[in-house]
């Protein structure tokens, strides 16, 4: 059993919507959650408003800012020092509407479930432009969540 301690560039890394998404930990499926670093592009479209059925998500603004969409709430602006909760069930979407591009601490639980779902999606967003909904809409039904714009 390791230490339980991972340092940045330690962890396991793949593409969000062209950026790197590091995790930080969670990689192993064990736990109550996992932690990620997200590098979002500036001028990103962001997901397409959905709810997740299997895992909750979390998102801590690090760098930058969001906007941010909770429940069927309009977009409203997340300034660095942010924090927004999607639990299980809860509409929710972003973007980077900004010049600048933003970096997020992201959180879910369970850890496995989550992660799964932000390799997935990761690979098919695009780093400009809006996504596909119906590559979207495939990809979020295979991993227990849905579309809700």
């Amino acid at each position: 059993m390791g230490s339980g301690l991972t340092r940045r560039g330690e962890g396991p890394s793949f593409p969000y919507a062209g950026n790197p998404l590091r995790v930080l930990a969670g990689a192993e499926g064990t736990g109550p959650w996992a932690a990620a670093e997200i590098a979002i592009p500036a001028r990103f479209a962001g997901p397409i408003p959905h709810v997740h059925d299997t895992f909750d998500e979390a998102f801590y603004i690090v760098e930058g800012s969001l906007t941010v969409a909770i429940g069927n709430g309009e977009m409203v602006e997340a300034p660095a020092g942010s924090f927004f909760t999607a639990l299980r069930g809860t509409r929710h979407a972003f973007a980077n509407p900004s010049d600048q591009p933003a970096r997020l601490l992201g959180l879910w639980s369970p850890p496995d479930t989550g992660l799964e779902f932000m390799r997935a999606v990761g690979e098919a967003l695009p780093a400009a432009g809006p996504p596909d909904p119906d590559i979207m809409r495939a990809l979020y039904e295979r991993h227990h969540s849905h579309l809700q714009p």
